[in-house]
């Protein structure tokens, strides 16, 4: 008998924060910086977003992947097959250091 595969459970932090949660908010619900973290691959037009922490997701044609979720981004592929549509919360700052 062929075990039937098991599917992954990926609690979305979108659900229960607004792209205005503040800092000290986010971080009671372990949530980073990362209001969205996405990205459009341009070669079979599928916008795909890295829902958590390790959340590893690829596109139909497996051209591009995203992963971590509001903690960080990592973007794999040909970078002329990304578009990147990642946006950070209100109050987040930037990797140089500027407020946002």
């Amino acid at each position: 008998m062929k075990k039937k595969p098991v599917q992954k459970s990926t609690v979305d932090y979108q659900t229960f924060t607004k792209k205005d949660t503040d800092l000290n908010t986010r971080r009671h619900f372990n949530i980073g910086n990362i209001w969205s973290n996405s990205a459009k691959c341009n070669k079979c037009n599928d916008i795909i977003r890295s829902k958590n922490k390790h959340d590893y997701v690829t596109c139909s044609c497996e051209a591009i992947a995203i992963d971590g979720g509001s903690w960080y981004i990592k973007v794999s592929g040909n970078q002329d097959d990304i578009s990147l549509l990642t946006e950070l919360y209100d109050d987040a700052i930037d990797e140089l250091g500027n407020e946002r």
